[in-house]
């Protein structure tokens, strides 16, 4: 089983996942330093990646058999097909609140007749890979970032529950819905972040949070969590070069 099938196979399971972060860094050369988790997401909706910066990194995940997350800037076909087209192996909806905004992601990751995306992009098959294959390989992660999202993945899970392998809570965006901007450990916001997981459970579907730190990726451990969405490329930095220079002497 590749690593591609492991992390379809984790996802429909709820079996815990950890997922990297890639907001800053361009260097394809340092994915491999990432390859211990299970997959990256790559943010163009926050991040620095444009088409250009995001085509090597792509490219340097499909040569380690690395699964590749793209974070998308909306729920629009030519971003999500673009992504898709250029290598991704997935993709992370933002904002998430209407039905068609799921729909715009089914059509534009699938061929007819699940979908209508073109055949075309030089990284949309994997190498060997059928269009069956392709079919059902690709993961999409939806983001709940408001109260209305968290109301409507039942609606979400019965009509697209086959394309759907995460829900994934953005803490941030959900403090600024519930009027508590950039307080994501307030009391409620955590208890909206825990009626999202309690439904992702009652409903079969792996579920996360972004974490910030160690700490924060515990919380959510402890609250049924499957899939961690950890800290960035720049945090990993600063965590490694402290660490050392904790070890330097100081007299």
């Amino acid at each position: 089983m590749n690593h591609y099938e492991q992390l379809k196979m984790k996802l429909a399971n709820c079996q815990p996942i950890v997922m990297s972060n890639l907001m800053v860094t361009a260097s394809p050369l340092l994915i491999g330093a990432l390859t211990a988790s299970d997959c990256v997401l790559i943010d163009k909706e926050h991040g620095i990646y444009g088409t250009e910066e995001l085509i090597p990194m792509t490219m340097q995940c499909r040569h380690l058999q690395f699964p590749s997350i793209v974070r998308v800037e909306d729920s629009l076909y030519h971003l999500i097909a673009k992504a898709i087209d250029l290598g991704a192996d997935g993709i992370m909806l933002p904002r998430v609140e209407r039905m068609e905004q799921v729909a715009a992601a089914v059509e534009a990751m699938h061929f007819l007749p699940i979908g209508r995306t073109g055949y075309g992009g030089w990284g949309l098959r994997r190498e060997g890979e059928s269009i069956e294959d392709f079919q059902h390989s690709r993961i999409l992660m939806v983001q709940i970032e408001s109260i209305q999202g968290k109301e409507l993945i039942p609606e979400m899970v019965n009509k697209y529950g086959d394309f759907i392998d995460a829900f994934i809570v953005g803490p941030n965006d959900y403090s600024f819905s519930l009027g508590y901007p950039k307080q994501p450990s307030h009391a409620k916001v955590t208890a909206e972040v825990q009626q999202v997981f309690d439904i992702c459970h009652r409903l079969g579907k792996s579920c996360g949070c972004y974490a910030s730190s160690p700490a924060i990726t515990k919380q959510y451990a402890e609250m049924g969590a499957n899939v961690f969405w950890v800290g960035s490329d720049e945090k990993y930095f600063r965590m490694g070069l402290e660490q050392y220079l904790n070890a330097v002497p100081q007299n």
